[in-house]
């Protein structure tokens, strides 16, 4: 009996928490198609439907998923195959639209509407929604 409850506990069985997969990816922002690309170059692999996309200038912010598809964005979808599990050597994208008025990429009206633009650095993280971690994060310039 004591060895099954030392199992239990050093196995996690009394833990609810969610352990968040941990991943290597690769930000490519696309101007002209108004969209972003993260390609997973190893790791965990983890699922479109169940993560959120932070990005952040120094004044605005924006949280994304795929169910903002429609309303906060085009798209938030893997490329190149079906389902929504991305494994290395897999791509996902985030895709806005034209802000018209400057060159970059908007993403709204959830919440407002934020838009990032050109030559300005981005920061951006990934976030599994089940245990509000961090997936992957990094930087770039639009």
């Amino acid at each position: 009996i004591i060895a099954a409850v030392v199992s239990a506990f050093a196995g996690g069985m009394s833990d609810g928490t969610r352990k968040a997969p941990q991943s290597s990816v690769a930000v490519t922002p696309d101007l002209s198609g108004h969209l972003i690309s993260f390609d997973h170059n190893g790791g965990d692999a983890f699922s479109l439907d169940e993560i959120e996309v932070v990005f952040q200038t120094q004044d605005q912010k924006v949280a994304l998923s795929p169910r903002d598809v429609g309303t906060s964005c085009i798209a938030f979808n893997k490329t190149g195959g079906s389902g929504s599990m991305i494994k290395a050597g897999e791509r996902f994208v985030v895709q806005g639209s034209d802000p018209g008025w400057t060159k970059g990429i908007t993403f709204g009206p959830g919440g407002g509407t934020t838009t990032l633009q050109e030559n300005n650095r981005i920061s951006w993280v990934s976030i599994d929604r089940q245990s509000a971690k961090t997936i992957a994060s990094g930087n770039f310039v639009l």
